[in-house]
């Protein structure tokens, strides 16, 4: 059995997920009205998943 955070949400479940996907928990928790929830799981998102730096992807250089 997983053990659960304070909303309830499995905190395995929570773990397992990639960026992309617990942002769209987030939003679908704020859709139904789970804000307090969305919250913890923007705080685990924001612990666990810092955000990318200043990357960028370098092209060609030449295009000849």
């Amino acid at each position: 059995m997983e053990s659960t955070v304070k909303s309830g949400l499995p905190e395995g479940s929570m773990q397992s997920r990639g960026p992309n996907e617990l942002v769209h928990l987030i939003r679908k928790l704020r859709w139904m009205g789970m804000e307090d929830e969305a919250k913890i799981v923007q705080e685990h998102l924001a612990a666990c998943h810092p955000p990318p730096g200043d990357n960028v992807i370098g092209g060609p250089t030449d295009t000849d």
